[in-house]
């Protein structure tokens, strides 16, 4: 699911032109006892949430709020792009909520296609990237197969038929928002001054990103069960090779060896300009396999100085988290990321992802 920022109801409100207000309402809860006569500003709205008549649809206004909000926060660039995509007219005289909010009211295909990306780039979890080369050609019967091994998989799990799949098609990748059901939840609530009881089934997205470049399918799903699901899916079903799924350099995508074994240039080049390591976990050798967790401000320096019998070669390299020091046009940029080999890393949603990727596949740590 994606990380939602912090939504301040008046700031939101006031960031949108009364008209798309008034018109998201009236569209929205026709039915809704909103005072349309007023001047739809942020009091009127936080009255309107307020007011207990209105408390079952209080809950899905926020949940539309947050959702534009996320984008405005964090994906103004993702909004650009939807409006360029879909050859629709910007007005910029909006403020990017409002850029927001006309899309979700009269584009909405090209709301979710900048959702899409969005839960792509800051949906929390990590992803895990796999090899999985082939002839990709997404199609409707292709999509149709995978569709129904992802309902049939959820449902089997007691999670629910409900499943909704949207493919985005770029030049270099497609991504694939996957909405499905979890386990049933129910609630007890007050109704006036009756205890009422109310079962529903939350809503999960997962993301699907394949790389048409270097064949690389990048998944972001919380269970690991799900992850190797959609692996076999998409082998059988999109790529009409199920044997794909078992290859056994599936998930070789990233090796840490180099850092160990001196190969690794910490001194970067033209454009990194310096590289520490911020945390570690060392797997070490003997019976009981001890494992070492270690974070600083420099992993490196830390070893040398204060844990000299201890060095990145002592054991099993599992987990590193990098701070890369770029010069961008001049200004100094600071991008975290973290490595688990071997198929799993946050690095592709991180900004200057591409320059750090070569840098990596030059130092012989990103392998594809």
């Amino acid at each position: 699911m994606p990380l939602h920022r912090s939504l301040t109801l008046h700031k939101f409100v006031e960031s949108i032109t009364h008209e798309l207000m008034k018109k998201y309402f009236s569209t929205k809860f026709p039915d809704a006892k909103f005072p349309y006569h007023l001047i739809l500003n942020a009091e009127a709205v936080e009255a309107f949430m307020d007011d207990h008549r209105n408390a079952e649809v209080k809950g899905l206004i926020e949940q539309d709020f947050r959702k534009i909000n996320d984008i405005c926060e964090k994906g103004k660039n993702l909004l650009v792009r939807a409006y360029k995509r879909f050859d629709i007219q910007r007005d910029d005289r909006l403020t990017p909520q409002g850029m927001a909010m006309k899309l979700f009211l009269d584009h909405l295909e090209a709301f979710a296609y900048a959702y899409a990306w969005y839960c792509y780039y800051h949906t929390s979890g990590k992803m895990s990237h796999h090899n999985i080369p082939g002839d990709f050609r997404l199609t409707k019967k292709k999509l149709d197969a995978f569709l129904k091994d992802t309902k049939d998989w959820f449902y089997e799990l007691a999670k629910g038929k409900q499943c909704i799949i949207t493919p985005y098609n770029e030049e270099d990748s497609t991504v694939i928002l996957i909405k499905h059901g979890s386990y049933v939840q129910t609630i007890a609530f007050w109704k006036e001054d009756k205890i009422e009881i109310s079962s529903f089934r939350p809503a999960n997205e997962d993301i699907l990103l394949y790389n048409k470049d270097n064949s690389v399918l990048s998944i972001k799903a919380s269970l690991q069960k799900d992850r190797e699901q959609y692996i076999r899916s998409f082998s059988r079903c999109i790529m009409g090779d199920e044997s794909l799924a078992e290859s056994e350099d599936r998930d070789t995508i990233y090796t840490l060896e180099p850092l160990q074994d001196g190969r690794f240039d910490w001194e970067g080049n033209e454009v990194i300009k310096r590289i520490i390591l911020t945390e570690i976990r060392l797997v070490l050798p003997g019976r009981t396999e001890p494992v070492i967790k270690i974070s600083s401000k420099d992993v490196i320096k830390t070893l040398d100085d204060d844990m000299p019998t201890i060095s990145l070669a002592s054991g099993s390299l599992t987990y590193a988290r990098f701070r890369f020091f770029l010069d961008i046009e001049g200004d100094e940029k600071k991008v975290s990321f973290m490595i688990a080999p071997p198929d799993v890393s946050d690095l592709s949603q991180k900004k200057y992802a591409d320059i750090i990727s070569e840098f990596l596949k030059d130092q012989g740590v990103k392998l594809i």
